[in-house]
């Protein structure tokens, strides 16, 4: 029966009792079982309680007990938080409930209880917060400072009961009655016909009614008509107001506009106006009673009020999760390539030669030597590749080119090239541009130009390194067409832009290797990709590796053939907006194993799993300013990824290596959220620590597990263990009002402490010398560390020494002698921790 007169409150079976946000608009007199709280978070709304009426604004609580009549009206916008308690859960937990009530409305306390007051606003602020991020003790959470409210009530809200709730002796024939009028209110019915069908008098029953709802029959009547009409009001905004009334039982549209008046104190039309724009409501999900609204603006108000309370928490005390496990080193163990060490990435071309960029490819290379470096824009403007004189012929300079390689080559770096973007001179439109630093996006005004340009740079390449070199290197094809600001020209175009690179690129050997243009696979379609790759096939041109992108932003899929300037996003906006057009980030912790295994069923659909596949981009965003970039999360982060994923594809080039990268204007702080593994000044984050940890794993799998992975090389064994914490329902859904620069770990949830007990077994008696790296908050975090500094603005160079000799992984070595054969191995690991253990023979 839809919105009886009763409720009887539904709980699930985790959580015995309802905690909701809602927006309201009007709920007719009705009663429950259970004592309900109403916390108003934006607006305005009235709440008559037994005849008594309840003004409510912003900031406002008000307590209805269990079986009191009450009637809520929303006047205009409004968001609420309403905690419905069962009087079971009461009366189990609070004993002798049943001899009192309780008078709680913020509008009429005394000084005396404004402080239990802020009280309890700040435990319902909690428990709004606990139910969207549900952690694993979030149940035991929430009854803990449910029962902390009722405590509060009891000392200072408690009264005797009296009469005036519900008698229960009466409710049976109630139900009936109210169910009567919500299945015929259409129609003119009357009071005699309920009084008949019930066997009693009409005064009897008028009188019975009004005792009992505390309004009289018509007046009944005309509200759950009211109710319904304003539902379809909002609902339907192209009819007639005066026909919706016809048709909700209003005898003339004036009965409706008299009704409507004395509830809002507007006319229909004005209300209609008002309310149903801002609403954005969904057909199917709206009811008479509530409406859908944003939860994440909800979520931002919840947590103003948490901040006001920081006085009132505690040191929370953590799960302690423990693994045990048992390891025999002598069975079957497999080969690991690792793969992950094939590919780092810096952003354009001309960022390579910058001198900060250049050092921090020197560091990485040092601590985690990669094959290959990935970057974008070989043909943009600043590299002065390509220019035409004034009669409109071509010239050509490789000369920072020359200089981007020789330096890849001299730290053991081969280039992996993606061709673009398209130089200014060649471009049929110079307005198509994208970055801070712009690369253009046109196509070419000429594709045998375009030809000519790729063939002079190749064989340029050839005449400098030699041939066999450059068939070692790698040519991805453009970049991410999906998103239509990269997209050059037409799909027509655009295939054959690839086609003609191709037929350049195998003219001059068969062993050049290209690639498709780079992809990104957290999109749901892939026409563009079926498209691609039937052209392909009719043309002859099938690439030799498929580049892949990811990004765990799930709706990015509807911006693709947005047609607004998405450039803009690439100059200086905040993190919460762009969050706001993405949606957030997955909540699913395993996004990048999940996207990887559909694509290589994709790919063997396509007969295409015997290609070579390279992640060519990957982050945990694609953001240039969020702020967890700088912490101990995304170490965790990497860890996860790399381990869940050894040897899925054959490359995973993350996205990037320095903050230093001119797709957006450069930021003033430090730890501004830069997507980089290493900050300005060279001062390596915890990401960069992650990729030195992981260089020590040896080339041969033994075993692998929850938050852990034991591995054999040339030096011995090594344990490599981490406890990732992932984005909490909050910040997947793009609220990310708790965070800021001094307070970046509030966003994840199963924080927990992880205790990981391994015991290796098979191992040859004898000494070994026992390596612990520990990568945490206190060891190998920049951002930490600078928070022990004192968060300084602006650096000096004593400071900027301090954070780069300060930030490591803390090691510690022993020797042991093992006169069995087998070691236990311990890693007790606070959220977001990795920590690796080396067992070195000692010979």
């Amino acid at each position: 029966m839809r919105n009886s007169i009763y409720e009887m409150v539904e709980t699930s079976d985790s959580l015995p009792f309802d905690v909701s946000l809602h927006s309201v608009n009007y709920v007719p007199s009705h009663w429950h079982n259970s004592l309900e709280m109403i916390f108003v978070l934006r607006g305005r709304l009235d709440v008559t309680v037994m005849n008594r009426q309840y003004p409510l604004s912003e900031g406002d609580v008000l307590l209805i007990n269990d079986c009191h009549v009450h009637e809520v009206i929303g006047l205009g916008q409004n968001i609420i938080a309403t905690f419905q308690i069962p009087a079971a859960y009461l009366n189990e937990h609070i004993r002798g409930i049943e001899r009192f009530h309780f008078d709680c409305y913020s509008g009429s306390v005394g000084s005396e209880q404004r402080l239990a007051l802020d009280r309890i606003r700040q435990y319902m602020a909690e428990m709004v917060q606990l139910k969207h991020k549900k952690s694993e003790v979030y149940v035991l959470e929430m009854q803990v400072k449910l029962l902390s409210i009722f405590s509060i009530l009891m000392k200072q809200f408690k009264t005797p009961a009296v009469s005036g709730a519900m008698n229960e002796k009466y409710m049976e024939r109630m139900l009936r009655i109210i169910r009567y009028m919500e299945e015929h209110y259409k129609e003119p019915i009357t009071l005699q016909a309920i009084a008949d069908s019930e066997f009693l008098s009409v005064p009897y029953l008028s009188k019975f009614f009004s005792e009992n709802i505390g309004l009289n029959f018509q007046s009944y009547l005309t509200n759950i008509r009211l109710k319904n009409t304003v539902e379809d009001l909002l609902r339907y905004d192209e009819v007639p107001i005066a026909d919706l009334a016809l048709e909700h039982g209003f005898p003339n549209a004036k009965s409706f506009y008299a009704a409507f008046k004395a509830k809002y104190h507007v006319t229909p039309s004005e209300y209609r106006n008002q309310y149903r724009p801002e609403l954005e409501i969904d057909q199917e999900r709206t009811s008479a009673n509530y409406f859908s609204f944003n939860q994440s603006n909800a979520l931002g108000i919840i947590n103003q009020y948490l901040q006001r309370g920081q006085s009132l928490k505690t040191a929370d005390v953590r799960t302690l999760e423990q693994l045990n496990a048992r390891i025999d080193v002598t069975a079957m163990s497999k080969p690991v390539r690792h793969t992950w060490k094939s590919l780092i990435t810096i952003g354009k071309a001309k960022e390579g030669l910058h001198a900060d960029v250049q050092e921090h490819l020197r560091m990485m290379q040092q601590t985690s030597p990669f094959r290959y470096l990935r970057f974008h824009g070989i043909f943009d403007d600043n590299m002065m590749v390509y220019q035409e004189d004034e009669h409109g012929e071509p010239y050509y300079n490789f000369r920072l080119i020359d200089q981007l390689f020789d330096f890849l080559r001299s730290i053991g770096l081969k280039p992996f090239v993606e061709l673009g973007f398209m130089p200014l001179d060649m471009a049929a439109d110079k307005s198509k541009t994208i970055f801070y630093r712009s690369s253009c996006v046109s196509p070419p005004k000429s594709m045998d130009r375009w030809g000519q340009l790729v063939d002079r740079f190749l064989r340029h390449c050839i005449n400098r390194y030699g041939l066999q070199e450059v068939e070692s290197w790698k040519f991805e094809f453009w970049n991410e067409p999906e998103l239509q600001i990269f997209l050059p020209g037409t799909l027509e175009d655009y295939m054959e832009m690839y086609h003609q690179t191709y037929r350049v690129l195998k003219a001059i050997s068969g062993n050049l290797q290209i690639g498709a243009p780079g992809r990104v696979i957290t999109f749901e379609s892939k026409e563009l990709f079926d498209a691609f790759i039937a052209y392909c096939r009719e043309k002859g041109c099938l690439p030799d590796f498929l580049p892949l992108h990811f990004y765990p932003h799930e709706d990015i899929d509807r911006l693709k053939w947005d047609n607004r300037d998405l450039g803009e996003w690439f100059k200086l906006q905040t993190y919460r907006q762009l969050v706001s057009e993405f949606m957030g980030i997955s909540p699913n912790p395993d996004y990048l194993k999940d996207m990887l295994a559909r694509e290589r069923k994709l790919l063997e659909e396509y007969g295409l799993n015997d290609r070579e596949q390279y992640l060519t981009e990957w982050n945990s965003t694609a953001y240039h300013r969020e702020l967890t970039n700088d912490t101990m999360y995304k170490a965790a982060y990497i860890v996860k990824n790399i381990v869940d994923n050894l040897d899925s594809i054959d490359g995973f080039g993350y996205w990037v290596l320095s903050d230093n990268i001119e797709e957006t204007a450069a930021s003033s702080a430090l730890f501004h959220g830069g997507l980089g593994l290493i900050a300005q000044y060279g001062i390596p984050k915890a990401g960069f620590f992650a990729y030195a940890l992981l260089a020590k794993l040896g080339d041969r799998l033994i075993a692998q597990g929850n938050g852990y992975v034991v591995t054999q090389g040339r030096l011995g064994y090594q344990v490599l263990t981490y406890n990732y914490c992932h984005f909490d329902e909050l910040y997947a859904l793009g609220d990310t009002s708790f965070i800021d620069a001094l307070n970046r770990y509030n966003g994840f949830k199963e924080d927990k402490t992880y205790k990981v007990e391994l015991e290796l077994a098979g191992i040859a008696s004898g000494k070994y010398r026992v390596v612990t790296h520990t990568l945490n908050r206190e060891n190998g975090s920049s951002y930490d560390l600078w928070l022990q500094l004192g968060a300084p603005e602006s650096l000096t160079a004593d400071d900027i020494q301090y954070l780069r000799t300060k930030t490591s992984p803390k090691r510690h070595v022993q020797e042991v002698e093992l006169l069995e054969n087998h070691i236990p191995l311990t890693s007790i690991l606070e959220p977001h921790s990795v920590e690796l253990i080396e067992l070195i023979p000692i010979l």
